[in-house]
C-alpha cells in the first residue's frame, strides 16, 4: 500500500500517550484507504476502540480528546 499520497485512511492506535490534554498517537497500523468523502463519512461513524480516520497530510498524529456528554433522563 503506497501511502505517500495526500489521503484518509483507517488507522489502528498501537501505542499512544495524553500529552496537555491531547492524545499523541506514536505507533499505528494501517487498515485500509478510504476511496470517497462518502466512505471517510460511513466509516467514521463506524470508527470504534483504537480505530480513527486521519489524513496523511499530516506529520504527526495528535488529536483533541472530547468527551462525551451526559444525557439527561437515561439512567443505567
Amino acid at each position: 500500500m503506497n501511502c505517500t499520497q495526500t489521503s484518509l485512511y483507517i488507522w489502528n492506535d498501537l501505542q499512544s500517550h495524553m500529552e496537555d490534554g491531547k492524545l499523541c498517537v506514536d505507533e499505528v497500523a494501517i487498515i485500509r484507504p478510504l476511496k470517497s468523502s462518502q466512505e471517510a463519512r460511513q466509516a467514521l461513524k463506524a470508527a470504534r476502540q483504537n480505530n480513527f480516520i486521519y489524513h496523511t497530510s499530516n506529520e504527526k498524529i495528535i488529536m483533541d480528546v472530547v468527551m462525551k456528554p451526559m444525557v439527561r433522563g437515561i439512567h443505567s
